[in-house]
């Protein structure tokens, strides 16, 4: 008999709440249980809401994981994701990785742990996921990708061949990014902007084509 998965939740905010939501279905077929839900805004209770009836066990500092855990990062904005999940590392957190079950990955396609990657996604030949990289709905990765730790990719973003996106970015949805262009660590790329040349690191762009935010 193979024993559940036991889930702790990092982050209570929205994709908490959607990451609860898409497990659904594991969590009443009880292949995943969730043990509790660590957040630093939040106090401990025994119910986090009516419709998520989980224990709020306390802050991400105090957080002591328990040998059958693993850690499923709920958190949407790159830099905290990145901090998060660095201290959780060092208070010895195994991660979870996410991938729904519709979710298309070419058998090449090399996967971190703590990834997220949503439903109706493209994972393509050769393509490279650091760790805790977050794929969001409807968004796809082509061949030769490669997306650095912890960069979230918002929902409808099409990441192009040969593309290569730092780490700590985010990509906003609808947003384009043409083949090869390489984005910087840290750089923030507007929602439907069409990326055509190299993003420097740190820098916000916008619009079509993409113009740096000054």
């Amino acid at each position: 008999m193979t024993l559940p998965t036991q889930l702790i939740l990092a982050g209570a905010g929205g994709m908490g709440q959607e990451l609860l939501a898409l497990l659904a279905p594991d969590i009443a077929s009880g292949r995943v249980v969730i043990r509790g839900i660590i957040d630093d805004t939040i106090a401990p209770t025994a119910c986090f809401s009516a419709d998520f009836p989980y224990s709020v066990l306390g802050g991400i500092a105090g957080f002591q994981p328990e040998a059958e855990d693993r850690v499923l990062l709920a958190i949407g904005e790159p830099q905290a994701r990145m901090t998060v999940a660095h201290a959780l590392k060092k208070q010895g957190a195994c991660f979870y990785t996410y991938i729904h079950a519709n979710v298309v990955v070419a058998p090449n396609a090399s996967i971190g742990e703590g990834v997220v990657i949503y439903p109706f996604c493209l994972i393509s030949a050769n393509t490279r996921l650091a760790d805790f990289v977050v794929i969001n709905t409807h968004s796809g990765a082509g061949h030769d990708v490669e997306i650095g730790e912890s960069s979230v990719i918002c929902a409808h973003v099409d990441l192009t061949g040969h593309v290569k996106i730092g780490s700590a970015v985010l990509v906003g949805s609808h947003a384009s990014v043409l083949p090869s262009v390489v984005v910087g660590d840290g750089a923030r790329i507007g929602a439907g902007a069409i990326v055509v040349r190299r993003v420097r690191e740190h820098t916000t762009v916008y619009a079509q084509p993409a113009r740096t935010l000054t």
